[in-house]
C-alpha cells in the first residue's frame, strides 16, 4: 500500500514535466483563427506560431478557446484595425473599436471571470506601436519580454502583477514616454533586469516608471535596419 501511495505522489509531481507540448504554425487571416483551428486542436496546443494577419477577434480565440496555450510567436504577424463584435473588450456580443498595430485592451485578461492568460512566452509583432491598457493584466508566468523598437505607447496596467517577469529588453535608446498608470505595477523591480541600449542606462534611470527599476544594464546592441 504504502508503495502504491509513493508512486502515486511522485506521479503527481511529475505530471507538469510530462505534459505533452502540442506546437502549431499556421498562416491566419484576420478574425479567422477560431473557425480555421479544429476544436480538439484549439483545446491542446501549447505553442503556436502566427503569420499573416489578425484582429482583436483573434487574441480573443487565443485568450478564451485555447486553455493550454503558454508559448505565442507573432514575430510574423500583421495586426488589423477592427470595430464590430467579438474583440476582447466585454462579452462576445459587445462592439468595440481596436487599432492596427497594437495588442488589444484585455488582450490576455478576461474580465468575466478575472483570470490571466498562463503565458510564459510572447513574441511581438515586428511591426507593434502599442500595447493597450490591462493588455496583459494578471499574467503571472510571463517571464521575460522583448519589447520592439516601433513600440511607442504602453497603455495603463498592460504589465499589472506580471509577478513572474525576471528580464524585460527595450529596444529604443530613449525611453517610451507614453505610459499609463502603473504600467508595472506588482512587478518586482528588485528580481526584474531591464536591459537597455548600450549607453541609454542614464536615460532609464531618470525616466518615470522606468527609474524604478533597480537592475537597469545598457547590453542592448541595437541592430540597423535591413536595407531594402
Amino acid at each position: 500500500m504504502k508503495k502504491v501511495l509513493i508512486l502515486l505522489a511522485l506521479s503527481g509531481l511529475m505530471s507538469p514535466f510530462l505534459q505533452a507540448q502540442v506546437s502549431k504554425t499556421m498562416n491566419s487571416v484576420a478574425g479567422g483563427l477560431y473557425k480555421a483551428v479544429p476544436f480538439t486542436e484549439r483545446n491542446s496546443i501549447t505553442n503556436l506560431k502566427l503569420t499573416g494577419t489578425i484582429d482583436a477577434r483573434d487574441f480573443r480565440t487565443m485568450r478564451d478557446a485555447m486553455p493550454a496555450l503558454t508559448t505565442i510567436d507573432l514575430e510574423k504577424v500583421s495586426i488589423v484595425a477592427y470595430s464590430g463584435e467579438g474583440g476582447t473588450q466585454g462579452p462576445l456580443e459587445a462592439k468595440g473599436s481596436y487599432k492596427a498595430n497594437t495588442i488589444p485592451q484585455f488582450a490576455f485578461y478576461n474580465d468575466k471571470n478575472f483570470s490571466g492568460k498562463k503565458l510564459t512566452t510572447i513574441i511581438f509583432p515586428k511591426k507593434l506601436a502599442a500595447i493597450d491598457k490591462k493588455a496583459f493584466y494578471y499574467c503571472t508566468e510571463l517571464v521575460s519580454l522583448t519589447i520592439p523598437p516601433t513600440v511607442t505607447v504602453l497603455g495603463e496596467n498592460a504589465f499589472y502583477k506580471c509577478t513572474g517577469l525576471t528580464s524585460i529588453t527595450v529596444s529604443t535608446p530613449e525611453p517610451i514616454k507614453d505610459l499609463g498608470k502603473g504600467v508595472f505595477y506588482a512587478v518586482d523591480p528588485s528580481t526584474c533586469t531591464l536591459h537597455v541600449p548600450t549607453g541609454a542606462k542614464e536615460a532609464y534611470q531618470g525616466a518615470k516608471q522606468w527609474m524604478d527599476f533597480m537592475n537597469i544594464v545598457d547590453d542592448v546592441t541595437l541592430v540597423e535596419p535591413e536595407k531594402k
